[in-house]
């Protein structure tokens, strides 16, 4: 593999595998592996609940690098296990009833739309596809013109998770505000990827993991609540932190930690701050940047492999992440299996990925390769080299 630029100090160790693999998860730094494994061995010495209060201070760090990153206040973040906990902690705690509409976009994460599904045949609520452009873009006139005193929540999946598109979130944030609509933004596939400032989409709630592009480790995550939108929330599950024991009986937290409860890994959350820790000190200007430059460059090349059809909508800007694609002649499975025995990592994005956008393009699988700021000309060069060659071997492997 090619040398990476200076910048990139404390990258992760890949070996002679090319990863392109970023939105199912970020190849850890070694800051991360240190972090998790020296608190691991201070609570094999000290027990849980004294490694836990010595490491406070950090913790709190945790929370203030991620408001920093997110243009809030520490105490508008609540730490989770992972996007979809978060996610469905705050949706499930939203009180809806018979006839409410729920809108999402065709690009709506999987997971996501099956929880809005649950709760649709519980409350009665209804899920509805918002009106897009045939480029995938929102399509905000109709979108306006749809929009009624029955409309409860807008669920937005703001980078689709087999990357047809970025929708304009800060668009649909101003069309909520001006209705006082409560507005969620998943962030998977959009936090350390691309820039994003809560105060600027004007969300009442955002999610994200700490495994994909922040580079944390698996079993971490956040969400983002707009002061005062806590108070809007009736939690399904809570505790003595979400809800405090006093004289008078427990009572609900005002802020973004009423969505948090006791147990967790504090050393999976030091990993998350040493992972912030890192991307940090490189620069977030300098890798959102480094991500787009390399899509771009991962886009144009693809595009000249034979037999090789993209996937991402008219609409999706060059620089996204995340670049779909199917190879002609072979299934996205065979052509994950066909890279990975060339140590070259992509995923295969099945249906349940975006049922609706899949469904609506009569897709069931497409593969997905995606970027990240380490990633090199020569992994794009390996990926593109290997699908030529499967391109021209028509022959199906084993």
């Amino acid at each position: 593999m090619e040398a990476q630029p200076a910048t990139w100090a404390g990258q992760p160790t890949t070996d002679s595998m090319h990863y392109l693999n970023q939105a199912a998860g970020g190849l850890m730094p070694d800051s991360v592996l240190h972090a998790v494994s020296h608190y691991m061995q201070r609570e094999q010495a000290l027990g849980a609940y004294i490694a836990s209060q010595q490491v406070q201070p950090q913790l709190q760090q945790l929370y203030a690098r991620l408001a920093e990153l997110l243009h809030c206040q520490p105490a508008d973040i609540a730490l989770t296990t992972g996007n979809t906990h978060g996610w469905c902690a705050v949706v499930g705690a939203l009180p809806l009833e018979a006839g409410d509409r729920v809108l999402v976009t065709p690009g709506e994460w999987g997971g996501n739309y099956a929880m809005l599904r649950q709760l649709q045949a519980r409350t009665g609520c209804v899920v509805e596809e918002m009106p897009c452009t045939p480029g995938g873009a929102l399509d905000m006139a109709a979108l306006q013109a749809s929009v009624d005193a029955r409309v409860k929540l807008v669920a937005l999946t703001w980078v689709p998770a087999n990357g047809c598109t970025v929708y304009d979130a800060v668009a649909l944030g101003q069309l909520c505000a001006r209705h006082g609509i409560p507005y969620i933004v998943d962030a998977a596939q959009a936090l350390g990827h691309i820039p994003v400032d809560v105060q600027a989409l004007q969300c009442d709630a955002l999610t994200a993991p700490g495994r994909k592009w922040l580079c944390g480790p698996r079993g971490t995550g956040l969400v983002y609540l707009k002061p005062g939108f806590a108070a809007r929330l009736q939690p399904m599950t809570v505790d003595h932190v979400s809800c405090p024991i006093t004289p008078t009986g427990p009572v609900l937290r005002h802020d973004a930690r009423v969505l948090e409860q006791s147990e967790a890994s504090m050393a999976l959350r030091l990993g998350l701050l040493a992972a912030l820790d890192t991307a940090q000190a490189q620069g977030w200007p300098q890798r959102f940047a480094a991500i787009a430059q390399r899509a771009t460059q991962l886009r144009a090349a693809l595009a000249q492999v034979p037999g090789l059809r993209l996937h991402s909508l008219p609409d999706a800007p060059a620089g996204c992440g995340i670049v779909p694609f199917t190879l002609e002649g072979y299934t996205p499975a065979q052509v994950q299996q066909a890279l990975l025995a060339q140590d070259i990592q992509v995923a295969a994005s099945g249906m349940g990925y975006t049922p609706l956008d899949m469904q609506a393009r009569g897709l069931t699988a497409v593969v997905r390769a995606s970027v990240a700021w380490h990633t090199s000309e020569a992994d794009i060069a390996a990926l593109v080299s290997a699908l030529q060659r499967l391109a021209a071997s028509h022959t199906v492997p084993a």
